[in-house]
């Protein structure tokens, strides 16, 4: 990776992952019969996007590039047969793939180098992909617990997934808005969980990190 580039590599991860709530957001505009495809071929795109904007090593570069060639076959096979299980495979896929780049994302914002403007966007990305992995673990409740949550109308978990990633967010910024609450005991479990990850990120990673910027900041002057 370029100098520049990994300067900024975590500003573009950041476009990557608002262009995927957008996607999300706009693919309730899509006809019903193309919904699903366009949304896990664009999803797979801005993956791609993403990946090259994840400063790692050949090694893991290997296992994510397998996580998004999975997740584009399983799309394909998809559009020939009509059973659900490469829907939740390709959950499951996507999944790992978030739960890869929060690891990778957070031990290169909290764990390496010293605090620039770089990093703290990198810290709005780990952000930006902790409620998306809180989004997901919503979608696959559902597909479970049709009644999981209050407020959500149970679909297809492609026309879920903008409504459970607001939620989701909603949670995670413990702003409660309350048209949208947990109706079961698993689903309190989570929203606590993603609650109680919101403030503790809030509190102390990001306020850490601009503290830290700050005093470098005056050391400076």
């Amino acid at each position: 990776m370029s100098a520049p580039f990994e300067k900024t590599h975590f500003i573009w991860l950041t476009i990557a992952l608002i262009a995927l709530l957008i996607l999300g957001a706009i693919s309730r505009s899509i006809p019903d019969n193309m919904t699903l495809h366009v949304l896990e071929f664009s999803t797979v795109g801005l993956l791609l996007l993403s990946l090259m904007s994840l400063n790692t090593e050949r090694k893991l570069i290997k296992w994510f590039v397998l996580i998004i060639g999975l997740m584009l076959s399983t799309s394909v096979v998809q559009g020939y047969t009509e059973t659900v299980y490469f829907e939740y495979t390709f959950l499951a896929l996507l999944l790992i793939f978030m739960f890869l780049a929060a690891w990778l994302v957070g031990s290169q914002v909290l764990l390496t180098g010293s605090v620039d403007l770089n990093k703290i966007v990198g810290s709005v990305a780990l952000y930006l992909i902790i409620g998306l992995i809180f989004s997901i673990f919503y979608v696959i409740l559902l597909e479970f617990s049709p009644h999981a949550l209050n407020g959500i109308e149970s679909t297809n978990w492609y026309d879920n997934m903008p409504t459970t990633t607001y939620f989701s967010f909603v949670t995670l910024a413990t702003l409660g808005y309350g048209e949208i609450h947990p109706a079961t005991p698993v689903a309190e479990v989570i929203a606590i969980l993603e609650a109680i990850t919101g403030l503790f990120y809030m509190a102390v990673i990001v306020a850490g990190l601009i503290g830290a910027k700050l005093k470098l900041s005056l050391i400076h002057i």
